[in-house]
C-alpha cells in the first residue's frame, strides 16, 4: 500500500513521538511505500523557524528522507491545489492534498480542517493521543 503522510505524521514518526497505533503499525510495515510531498520540506523549515521544532532540519531531514518516496510538485498538482473551492487557504496543505488526489495515494493526516473537506483520498488521525 502507498501512504502519503502529512508533515506532522512524518516529523513525529522520524522523531519517534507517539502516533496512533494503526499509523505506527502501517509505517513500520516494510511492505508499505511511505510517501511525503516535497512541499513538506518547506513546512518543516517553517516549523523550525517558528520555534515549533527544536532540532534544526539540516541535522536530520536528509537522514529521514532515504526511506521515504518524496513526491515532487508537478503542474497537475499545482493546478489541483487551487481548483478546490475550499475554505482551507494553507498552500502547503492544499499541495499535499492535491498530491494525494493526482497521484491517487491515500493521505494520512492530522489536519482538522482537511478532515471536513472532500475530493481527495484521505484518512484523518487525531493529533492528541489518550
Amino acid at each position: 500500500m502507498r501512504i502519503l503522510a502529512d508533515t506532522n505524521l512524518f516529523v513525529k514518526f522520524y522523531h519517534r513521538q507517539p502516533l496512533p497505533a494503526v499509523v505506527e503499525t502501517a509505517f513500520a510495515d516494510e511492505a508499505n511505500e511511505l510517501c511525503v510531498a516535497s512541499v513538506s520540506a518547506i513546512e518543516i523549515y517553517r516549523l523550525w523557524q517558528a520555534g515549533k521544532l527544536k532540532d534544526h532540519p539540516d541535522n536530520w531531514l536528509d537522514l529521514a528522507l532515504p526511506s521515504w518516496t518524496v513526491i515532487p510538485m508537478t503542474v497537475s498538482i499545482a493546478r489541483q491545489s487551487v481548483l478546490w473551492n475550499w475554505e482551507h487557504r494553507d498552500p502547503a496543505d492544499r499541495i499535499i492534498t492535491a498530491t494525494a488526489s493526482v497521484e491517487k495515494i491515500e493521505l494520512w493526516h492530522t489536519d482538522t480542517v482537511l478532515k471536513k473537506l472532500s475530493g481527495y483520498p484521505g484518512k484523518y488521525f487525531t493529533n492528541v493521543l489518550k
